[in-house]
């Protein structure tokens, strides 16, 4: 056996430098275990980063996302692996990111929907105010009201003066129940006096396929999505959600501006991790984004999409804002008496 191992290493030169240095690297991952918390964090990221989207890939979120994980990855030095969890209006995603470990390689997109709609229609598994903790904002995203390219309606007048006329005929599409584009819409509802059929989808991709193709009359949407239709004048815009107009599409009338005024609804997302995560990960992970955001190519996409506000607001007041919208959109959707099953 000695001869064996002889020859061996007489062959192979390198065979037993290739295997102290496997037990070496196998030593320092185990000492790298034991390491304090803190002494692990300072060396963060050392792997990839998982980015979480509750909606379907090629929506607005998609797209936000992406524009700002291309800039991200170099701020960090890793890759960001998307994760998409589309779903129970970003009930599946907002749950797999609060059950995700708190060491920052989790990084979830969130939406009014998950903190303040959602909470107030159904049980979630998450706390919406304090399961996650803000990294960035991405910005304000003001919605449009679109019609299919067979709609009778080109204003918000005439749009509820035919839905007067026709109690429950037209139908309105949503990326589900409990999002923005579908409270936005109640609200709408609510105040014109008119009566919609809601038709609810996983996401924009979906319901924007069938707003072209005539299975639905009207939708509240994301803008991005949107844009390339109308500019090509196969959907109409009827008004935006915002009470002033939105840049990105200058020409078409905020809701307010036609019979609706202090009508200003403008969802907002942002990016957050798992509460609990070390100071010097979050700060890591904030000083990244920081300069993702405010990279002046990012920033112009966004905007260019309809985002407004990009990046404006500091983490301080992210997480005072998710608490005003939580309680604000508690007491609108108790009032309309809102519910979603499940």
């Amino acid at each position: 056996m000695t001869m064996t191992r002889k020859l061996v290493h007489a062959i192979d030169p390198d065979h037993a430098m290739g295997r102290r240095a496997a037990l070496g690297g196998l030593g320092a991952v185990a000492a790298g275990a034991l390491l304090p918390r803190g002494a692990r964090a300072q060396n963060f990221p050392d792997k990839p980063v998982k980015m979480i989207v509750p909606y379907p890939p090629g929506g607005g979120a998609d797209s936000w996302a992406r524009t700002v994980a291309a800039r991200l990855e170099k701020a960090l030095g890793q890759p960001i692996v998307f994760d998409y969890k589309p779903g129970a209006s970003t009930t599946i995603g907002a749950e797999a990111a609060a059950r995700a470990p708190a060491d920052g390689y989790t990084i979830f997109m969130i939406d009014s929907t998950t903190f303040a709609y959602v909470p107030h229609l159904r049980k979630v598994n998450y706390d919406p105010l304090k399961s996650f903790v803000p990294v960035g904002m991405l910005g304000v995203g003001p919605m449009v009201l679109v019609a299919g390219p067979n709609s009778p309606v080109k204003s918000v007048p005439e749009l509820i003066a035919h839905a007067k006329a026709s109690p429950g005929k037209l139908t309105i599409a949503s990326a589900g129940v409990g999002s923005p584009h579908h409270l936005i819409g109640e609200f709408f509802r609510e105040r014109a006096g008119i009566q919609l059929t809601h038709v609810p989808y996983k996401g924009a991709a979906q319901y924007i396929a069938d707003l072209l193709g005539g299975q639905v009359d009207l939708a509240v949407s994301t803008i991005t999505p949107a844009l390339p239709h109308i500019a090509a004048g196969k959907l109409r815009p009827l008004g935006v959600s915002s009470a002033s107009r939105s840049s990105a599409l200058p020409e078409v009338p905020s809701i307010a501006e036609q019979g609706m005024p202090g009508f200003d609804e403008k969802p907002w997302n942002c990016f957050v991790t798992t509460a609990g995560v070390p100071a010097p990960v979050l700060e890591r992970l904030r000083a990244a984004y920081k300069a993702a955001i405010e990279d002046p190519e990012v920033a112009g996409a966004l905007r260019k999409a309809g985002i407004e506000e990009v990046g404006a607001w500091s983490p301080a007041k992210i997480a005072e804002q998710m608490q005003a919208d939580h309680q604000k959109w508690g007491v609108i959707i108790r009032k309309a008496n809102i519910r979603m099953e499940g």
